[in-house]
C-alpha cells in the first residue's frame, strides 16, 4: 500500500498545491453568520432579476440572487430589521400572491463580527493544542496531514462557494473542529499499529512496517469510515436544506480524512525519519 512513499509525497505536495491556488484564485463566500447581513430563501414564480430589482426598490441595497436545486430563490442583502422584513414580503406578495418564505436569517454586524473573532479564536486554540500534541508525540507527520485535510475541505468549499454559494459560516467551523479530531484519531491509531510492529520486530525497513501497519488498520479505518459516510449521505438527502453544507463538509472530510492517514501521514513520517 505504502511501497513508494516518494510518489505519496509528490501527490500530497501537489493537493496542497492546488488548494492554495483554489483558495487564492476563489476566495471562499463568508456567511452571514461572520460578515451580518440577512438571507431569505422564498418560492416563487417570479423571475430572480424582477426579485432583485424589487429588494433594489424597497431596500435601497442591492441584493445577491441565487436559484436552488429546488428551484427556489435564495436573497442575500444587509441585515433586516422586523419593519424591512415584512416590507420586503408585502412588495414580493404584491408581484405574486403564491409567494412562500421558507428560511430567514439576519445577523448584524457587529453580532457577525463577534461571531468572526470567537471562531478564529476557536479554530486557533483547538489546532494549536492538537499540533503541539501531535509534534511531541507523532512527529511531524500527523500535523502535516491534519493540515492536508483542512486544506481539502476548505479548497472544497472554495469551489463549492463559487458553483453553489455554499458559505464558510458557523457551522463550518464545526465541521473543521470535528474533521480534525477525526483525522488526528485515525493517524494516531496507524502511527501506534507501527510503533508496536517497531517494538515487536527492533529491525527492519521503514517502508515494510508501514506497509504492513498500514494493512493491519485499514480494515479498521474502513468499518470506521463506511458507517459514517452511510449515516451522513442520509443527512444529506433527507436532512433539509439548513444543514446541507455543514454534511457536505463533513462528507468531503471523512472521505480525505481516511486516505490521508493512509497514504500522507505515513509518506511524510518516511520523509523525516529517512536518516
Amino acid at each position: 500500500m505504502i511501497t513508494k512513499p516518494k510518489i505519496w509525497l509528490v501527490v500530497s505536495l501537489v493537493t496542497v498545491g492546488l488548494c492554495f491556488a483554489l483558495i487564492i484564485a476563489l476566495p471562499p463566500l463568508v456567511g452571514i453568520d461572520f460578515k451580518g447581513g440577512a438571507l431569505l430563501e422564498i418560492k416563487t414564480a417570479l423571475p430572480s432579476s424582477v426579485v432583485s430589482d424589487l429588494v433594489t426598490q424597497q431596500l435601497q441595497s442591492s441584493a445577491t440572487i441565487q436559484t436552488t436545486e429546488a428551484q427556489t430563490l435564495l436573497v442575500r442583502t444587509t441585515a433586516l430589521s422586523p419593519d424591512q422584513h415584512e416590507q420586503l414580503l408585502l412588495g414580493l406578495k404584491e408581484q405574486d400572491d403564491a409567494v412562500q418564505e421558507l428560511r430567514f436569517e439576519t445577523v448584524g454586524p457587529t453580532i457577525g463580527a463577534e461571531l468572526r473573532r470567537k471562531a478564529w479564536v476557536a479554530v486557533t486554540l483547538s489546532l494549536l493544542v492538537t499540533v503541539t500534541y501531535l509534534a511531541y508525540e507523532f512527529r511531524v507527520a500527523a500535523t502535516v496531514a491534519l493540515m492536508h485535510d483542512l486544506l481539502v475541505v476548505t479548497a472544497a468549499f472554495a469551489v463549492l462557494g463559487w458553483l453553489y454559494g455554499a458559505p464558510i459560516d458557523a457551522l463550518f467551523v464545526t465541521a473543521m473542529l470535528a474533521l480534525g479530531g477525526y483525522s488526528v484519531n485515525d493517524t494516531i491509531v496507524l502511527f501506534n499499529r507501527l510503533k508496536q510492529e517497531w517494538l515487536a520486530t527492533r529491525s527492519g525497513n521503514l517502508i515494510t512496517l508501514m506497509d504492513k501497519a498500514a494493512k493491519l488498520t485499514l480494515t479498521r479505518s474502513l468499518n470506521t469510515s463506511i458507517p459514517i459516510l452511510l449515516t451522513l449521505l442520509t443527512l444529506l438527502i433527507f436532512g433539509g436544506s439548513t444543514i446541507r453544507w455543514f454534511v457536505v463538509a463533513l462528507i468531503v472530510g471523512t472521505v480525505t480524512g481516511a486516505y490521508s492517514t493512509i497514504y500522507v501521514a505515513p509518506a511524510w513520517l518516511w520523509l523525516l525519519t529517512r536518516k
